[in-house]
């Protein structure tokens, strides 16, 4: 019987560590420009005391991305999670990046992340966004506003018109 404690100690022991290890590996796995957002998310979080209100002396950290960041000519969008950590925040700003040598810290809330740019060439000024992950619901109509150009064809060659183009007194036309 003490014999099957100890294996169940060490099962969930190395399943955590396994766990954590995997936050550091998906990070070390992104594209330089998914690791230049996710780091931008981090900055953005660790800085906003509203989404550290309950522990604000915790550094929040990469977990992992949600779906797969989309990147094209035209935008860059990415949705990740962010943890807190057993490491202090940061005091200066460029320590606010994703730090491999942190562990992920149970019991804590996730941090659900978007960053997106709709002019990739000039992602400077990204809009960034991160709330409780239990929150997302209530930000997705904003997110979706700021995030996607391509509502309702808006910006497809078919949807485009001009004046000129309307003509009236006909059936089906505009």
């Amino acid at each position: 019987m003490e014999m099957s404690g100890l294996l169940s100690v060490l099962l969930v022991t190395s399943a955590a560590l396994l766990f954590i290890a995997n936050g550091q590996s998906n990070y070390d796995m992104l594209t330089e420009v998914d690791k230049k957002h996710v780091d931008m998310a981090i900055r953005y979080a660790n800085k906003n005391s509203e989404i550290q209100k309950n522990n604000p002396k915790e550094h929040l950290n990469f977990l992992q991305v949600i779906g797969q960041s989309e990147i094209n000519a035209r935008e860059f969008n990415i949705n990740l999670l962010l943890k807190a950590t057993d490491c202090p925040k940061a005091s200066s700003d460029s320590e606010h990046k994703h730090r491999p040598e942190c562990s992920f810290k149970s019991r804590r809330p996730y941090i659900n992340c978007v960053v997106c740019s709709k002019d990739f060439h000039d992602s400077t000024d990204p809009y960034i966004d991160c709330v409780l992950h239990k929150d997302v619901k209530k930000q997705d109509d904003i997110r979706y506003d700021k995030c996607s150009s391509l509502k309702l064809g808006g910006l497809t060659t078919l949807a485009l018109h001009a004046e000129e183009d309307l003509q009236t007194g006909c059936l089906g036309c505009f």
